[in-house]
């Protein structure tokens, strides 16, 4: 039967240093402390916050530990940084500013971490158009990285036209020169802008610039009414995309508006890509307000419009529609249509829609 002795510590803590193996097994207990026959380090804490030993020998003598246990629990919480002091001398840490200097430095481990990550992802990157020009001189039809080469002023666009399924999946793109697209047909953005409006998602990292270029804005307007998301970054490492098992990178890593682009279908390589898209994004600033994929449904539906119809006329398939309405939910916590549309428009990103 447990021992419940409170304040009489040292009487049963001596019972359990001399006693039994049955006895070991007792637990001695009082408030904020449990013990057993060896303290734990985070006990030992409490009776030395509350004691304030200025020596080792104080503590043993004020925990009931001999010195070499005492000397050896002092110089783990001393490891911890819990308790200052050098040999004997026991100096205190406010355990507020402990926590502070624990986080601040487990903080800037984390950055540390990203940062070489990113290095390490970037290098690899960096090389990859190079190595995919000599594959492509030898490949073969049957070849497992199969590699397509464009030229021309539209080269980047196109391929990813070409090549990519338009009514599901994630686009993710890097374009260090959007103002590129300022020139483009109308006949053109319509067809691009269909083809972007079937995707699950479509991301994309431009230049901090671009968000107040008045010939850029009217493209990336037109893009974000079906539902592409803008991020910003003062320098974009380079023009590249990958969607799917799909990835495209410039001829020459760094260029911002390639002519000549290659393309590869492998799942290594996209995975590895979009790794270092994550990245980028994670860097990158958020377009104020934002403008997600699902608000040009919700505002269609705010107006009595069903799920289906709505998403015919932005121009996607009622399946797409459908997943876009269940990525806002997730996005809001809701489970129900109503309840979407209450803190959809509780949203101060959203923009009514009059008439």
């Amino acid at each position: 039967m447990e021992k419940l002795q409170y304040g009489f510590v040292a009487m049963h803590f001596s019972r359990l240093r001399s006693g039994t193996a049955n006895e070991a097994q007792t637990w001695v207990k009082m408030p904020g402390l449990q013990t057993g026959r060896r303290m734990g380090g985070d006990a030992l804490l409490a009776i030395i916050y509350r004691g304030r030993p200025d020596t080792v020998a104080e503590l043993a003598a004020l925990s009931h530990l001999g010195r070499s246990e005492a000397r050896a629990a002092v110089d783990d919480l001393r490891l911890r940084g819990l308790l200052g002091g050098v040999g004997e001398e026991l100096v205190y840490t406010n355990p507020a500013f402990w926590a502070a200097e624990a986080v601040s430095a487990r903080s800037a481990e984390l950055r540390r971490t990203a940062a070489e990550a990113l290095a390490d992802l970037e290098n690899i990157v960096t090389e990859l158009p190079e190595m995919l020009r000599y594959w492509a001189v030898g490949e073969a039809s049957d070849d497992p990285v199969p590699v397509v080469i464009r030229h021309g002023p539209h080269a980047s666009e196109d391929l990813w036209f070409d090549t990519v399924r338009h009514d599901t999946g994630t686009l993710n793109a890097v374009l260090p020169q959007v103002d590129r697209f300022a020139g483009s047909s109308a006949e053109r953005a319509e067809r691009f802008g269909q083809a972007l409006a079937g995707k699950d998602a479509v991301r994309v990292i431009m230049p901090t610039w671009a968000a107040d270029d008045a010939d850029t804005q009217p493209s990336t307007a037109h893009y974000g009414s079906v539902g592409v998301e803008y991020r910003l970054m003062d320098t974009p490492p380079s023009w590249f995309w990958v969607d799917g098992e799909q990835l495209a990178v410039p001829f020459e890593w760094g260029e911002g508006r390639p002519t000549s682009v290659l393309g590869v279908r492998n799942v290594a390589l996209a995975g590895m890509a979009r790794a270092y898209f994550e990245c980028l994004w994670q860097l990158a600033e958020p377009v104020l307000p934002a403008e997600n994929s699902w608000s040009p449904l919700l505002r269609l539906m705010r107006q009595g419009v069903t799920l289906d119809t709505a998403s015919r006329r932005i121009g996607i398939a009622p399946r797409t529609g459908r997943r876009r309405i269940a990525a806002a939910m997730a996005h809001y916590g809701v489970s129900t249509l109503f309840a979407l549309g209450v803190a959809w428009a509780a949203d101060g990103s959203t923009t009514p829609t009059t008439g």
